[in-house]
């Protein structure tokens, strides 16, 4: 049986140490912020950590924008993958994928959610 190109982290060799590649998706949005975390600087932090870490970071004109939507979403909003809340570390959540080039990285899309309002909750 073939694997596909992205696998999950867990089958990543133990002592073997990869870059992130998280992405914060605002809304319904189909893109979102990116932020690199080097090998080694992310693996024990919180992903919810990681999320503050990227909107801080000092961003361009277009990401300003993005950063706002996300922070807006995240008033009142959550973060989910999947569909679900997010509670743990990166690597709980962190897709291994290639460049082009061949290199190995994890990768990790959140979306930050603020429930509709005037909706009804259940």
């Amino acid at each position: 049986m073939e694997k596909t190109q992205a696998e999950k982290a867990p089958e990543a060799k133990a002592t073997e140490k990869l870059s992130l590649v998280l992405e914060v998706i605002p809304g319904q949005a189909k893109e979102g912020l990116l932020t690199i975390f080097e090998a080694g600087k992310w693996e024990t932090t919180e992903l919810s950590d990681l999320v503050q870490k990227a909107l801080a970071k000092d961003c361009s004109i277009e990401e300003r924008d993005l950063v706002g939507k996300i922070n807006e979403q995240m008033d009142g909003g959550k973060l989910l993958y999947n569909n679900k809340e997010i509670h743990s570390t990166a690597a709980d959540y962190a897709v291994r994928e290639k460049t082009e080039a061949g290199q190995d990285y994890l990768y990790v899309a959140l979306r930050a959610i603020k429930p509709q309002e005037g909706g009804r909750a259940y």
